[in-house]
């Protein structure tokens, strides 16, 4: 999933995903979308978070700066809309 402001990435497991987006967008001030969706991989989610451990936002648990795409392992990362996952959120300049 992905904040339509931040660009922030969620990467987590959930049994029915379209459920756990809404649960998620009720408590974020921000728009979400699910930008990947990988059904029988949740035994990657530990490894995925380790590989990205640095892009952690601080307070978020599951969430990581979206810079933390390119760190994904190739296979993952090609699954990717990036035209989607580059476009749909506002980008603000650093």
């Amino acid at each position: 999933m992905q904040s339509d402001v931040t660009g922030a990435i969620k990467i987590g497991r959930s049994k029915d995903v379209h459920r756990r987006l809404r649960q998620l967008q009720t408590g974020s001030p921000y728009r979400l979308r699910l930008v990947l969706h990988l059904p029988g991989q949740a035994n990657i989610e530990r490894k995925l978070h380790r590989r990205v451990a640095s892009f952690r936002l601080k307070t978020k648990g599951e969430w990581f700066h979206y810079e933390a795409l390119i760190h994904l392992p190739n296979e993952i990362y090609e699954l990717l809309d990036l035209d989607v996952v580059d476009e749909w959120w506002v980008k603000t300049p650093l």
